[in-house]
């Protein structure tokens, strides 16, 4: 690879030890990296982002004023800067299974544990140039989809491409513009998506948290599905406009304002009711094929003094659904 091809490629690298962020930022210039803007903490990172200085971001967790950890999770979820598909390498300074998890679960494109040669760090950075993985959703977690192997059982998750600004800067062949425009489509495409996770997810909470609406001694699992809740519940919220399912968003603010209320006064009988049927309407929103009758039956079996009369028992294929 000649190293001119890197001459375009804006880099921030954020490590905290001088000597060897030095040796790293020498490694990069000797292939050919010529933007290349060093710094050992967190402050400066943030502002390279905001201003749309970055295309490759290689730092480690261990950088003062913050979590790195948190801030790229918050970045992949649109939190930070305009383009929420920049390509980060995470330098882990004690690699523990705990360490290397928590980076991994940000969403971050590649990890590497210290120690690691530089060499290594230009043998990633070149992989991702060509090689970068498509991109999934889910109500926790927007990065790199790591799985070997798709799953057969269960719900589907659809793989996304996102923009790969090393390749694009690299290859010079593609516009400021129609990079814009790739990195939006993509934003749409990760929206939509989230917001249909986020359906599913209020669904599974309520799930868990109806049995227990009348419980004088409410367990630790009940409040922290509460807490879940109105965090999906304002995101949701937030997200569900500028999609395909902005017709929904009413009933979506109204599940936020209920949820928000229940968490100030405490949950009642009467919130479990109004929950049930606005999440009911919501997922059936996202998923027109679903069976909603069975959700609805599954909860309502779960609320205090309501149980279906004889004609609303399912049948034995639904049944065996529940």
């Amino acid at each position: 690879m000649n190293v001119s091809q890197f001459d375009n490629i804006r880099v921030v690298l954020a490590e905290p030890s001088t000597t060897l962020r030095k040796a790293l930022k020498e490694c990069l210039i000797d292939h050919g990296f010529r933007s290349v803007l060093d710094t050992g903490n967190l402050a400066q990172v943030v502002g390279a982002v905001r201003e749309g200085n970055v295309d490759l971001l290689i730092a480690d967790t261990s950088l003062p004023e913050g979590d790195f950890n948190e801030y790229v999770s918050e970045l992949r979820h649109g939190k930070h800067g305009e383009n929420p598909f920049l390509v980060i390498m995470t330098l882990v300074s004690d690699p523990n299974t705990s360490s290397v998890h928590a980076a991994i679960n940000s969403g971050t494109d590649h990890v590497l544990a210290k120690p690691f040669s530089p060499v290594a760090m230009i043998d990633q950075a070149k992989g991702l140039t060509h090689g970068r993985k498509k991109f999934v959703v889910t109500t926790d977690y927007i990065g790199p989809d790591r799985r070997n192997h798709r799953r057969s059982e269960g719900m589907q998750i659809d793989r996304i491409d996102v923009p790969n600004a090393l390749r694009q800067r690299m290859t010079g062949q593609m516009s400021e513009g129609i990079v814009r425009r790739a990195i939006d489509a993509a934003k749409a495409k990760i929206n939509n998506q989230k917001v249909v996770r986020h359906a599913y997810q209020i669904g599974w909470l309520l799930d868990r948290m109806l049995p227990e609406v009348n419980a004088a001694q409410k367990s630790p699992e009940f409040e922290t599905h509460m807490t879940r809740l109105g965090t999906v519940a304002e995101d949701i919220s937030r997200r569900i406009r500028t999609t395909q399912y902005a017709h929904v968003s009413e009933m979506c603010m109204t599940l936020n304002a209920m949820v928000g209320s229940a968490v100030e006064s405490g949950f009642t009988e009467e919130d479990a009711h109004l929950l049930v049927k606005i999440a009911g309407l919501i997922e059936s929103a996202f998923d027109p094929d679903r069976e909603e009758y069975v959700a609805t039956y599954r909860r309502n079996r779960q609320l205090p003094g309501v149980l279906p009369s004889e004609d609303e028992e399912p049948s034995a294929a639904l049944a065996a659904s529940i």
